[in-house]
């Protein structure tokens, strides 16, 4: 008689194996490490410089500076990963290339009022095109997670040097998820979920922000936004996402910034944002994902040229959300990196139109497994690449 694998217990020692979501045009958990080609060209840094239609996806106040303009652009993401997990010689192999579209519209309605919708996007997304675990009836380990958060957005300017902005956050996500395998008392001590193919969920939050500047050349912001509370995914509540209801909600997040003049041609920025996966639910379920909250610091730079083109450069630093104990949970979420590089260029179309092009490289990062994790390791490379197109009015 064929004898079943035995797994090490302390590798599987949770109530299911979260199969969920890698990250696909997103590096800070499921979320992109900037909104908007410009300002992702720059680290990310945008909490006090709107430069497009897509700020209020990154501070509502930011519309109130703005002229009259319409933003469309698209993201585009390449990740490799690969794991070697749970047993010896078990590794596994993973490509991702994928994109979204963002942008947004904003209407200056007066010197005071501006109302405006931001699109912002993330996700995730991974196939290993393999079993994860050679366990019998096992599916190919395969999930994907699309979330677009619509940002309807007015925002209100009372003096030149004060703005403020309010928005709702409408989110739809799709998710599927196949693969998942979990401890059951059973021969082998594993046993694969069923799958309960593509479900859907909408979701409403609500988010704030602030921009002031003390003297011309210094701008201060602050961004809030709440945690926006998804529906149910239907068939996920019975197993996969029990310990949440079948809800995968969007964490909220918090952020202060400045920008610089320094000169003329030169702009500098710098953003601290914490995004706080820890307080969702699906991350507190004590056998599961266990993601906490994630500080993120975050520098740009923009040289206006003499020809008018402009120059960017940034760098973005964060605490990973997962832990060295939690590899084995997260093997579909290589989302490991804690540190990226960004460069982009803008060119100016005629007097009212500009391009933006920019590109975000997140270096191969290993995290090795520790505790009940041991002898799993995660490594991933993240190449992105942004583009958009800005016509004011």
């Amino acid at each position: 008689m064929e004898t079943k694998p035995q797994l090490p217990a302390r590798a599987v020692s949770m109530a299911s194996v979260l199969f969920l979501c890698a990250p696909a045009w997103a590096v800070n958990g499921a979320q992109p490490g900037g909104h908007g080609a410009a300002n992702a060209s720059m680290g990310g840094a945008s909490i006090a410089l709107p430069l497009d239609a897509e700020a209020a996806a990154n501070n509502p106040a930011g519309l109130a500076l703005l002229p009259s303009s319409v933003t469309v652009g698209i993201q585009g993401f390449h990740g490799k990963s690969s794991a070697r997990y749970v047993l010896p010689g078990n590794e596994l192999q993973n490509r991702t290339t994928t994109g979204g579209p963002e942008g947004g519209a904003n209407w200056r309605l007066s010197s005071e009022w501006t109302v405006g919708l931001s699109v912002a996007v993330g996700g995730a997304g991974s196939d290993y095109k393999h079993p994860a675990l050679p366990v019998p009836g096992a599916s190919n380990a395969k999930t994907s997670l699309a979330v677009i958060e619509l940002i309807p957005t007015v925002a209100w300017r009372p003096r030149e040097d004060l703005a403020f902005g309010l928005a709702l956050n409408v989110a739809h996500e799709r998710f599927e998820a196949q693969g998942v395998i979990v401890p059951a008392p059973v021969p082998g001590g594993l046993l694969p979920l069923p799958g309960h193919g593509r479900q859907q969920a909408d979701g409403v939050g609500v988010r704030a922000g602030a921009l002031w500047k003390p003297m011309p050349a210094l701008s201060l912001g602050l961004n809030l936004k709440s945690r926006t509370r998804m529906g149910r995914l239907s068939g996920y509540e019975q197993d996969l996402l029990a310990y949440s209801d079948g809800r995968l909600d969007i964490p909220s997040e918090y952020g202060v910034g400045a920008a610089w003049q320094a000169t003329p041609s030169l702009t500098l920025a710098a953003d601290v944002l914490q995004i706080n996966w820890g307080d969702v639910a699906a991350m507190k379920d004590p056998n599961g994902f266990r993601w906490r909250n994630q500080p993120i610091a975050r520098l740009g730079a923009a040289w206006r040229t003499e020809g008018g083109w402009t120059l960017r450069a940034g760098y973005s630093r964060s605490r990973r959300q997962i832990t060295s104990d939690r590899t084995v949970q997260n093997l579909l979420v290589p989302s490991v990196h804690d540190q990226a590089f960004t460069a982009g260029i803008t060119w100016p179309l005629e007097d009212t139109g500009s391009l933006n092009l920019g590109y975000e490289f997140n270096p191969r990062t290993t995290l090795q497994g520790s505790g009940p994790s041991a002898g799993t390791s995660l490594t991933s490379k993240v190449q992105m690449l942004m583009a958009s197109y800005q016509h004011n009015f």
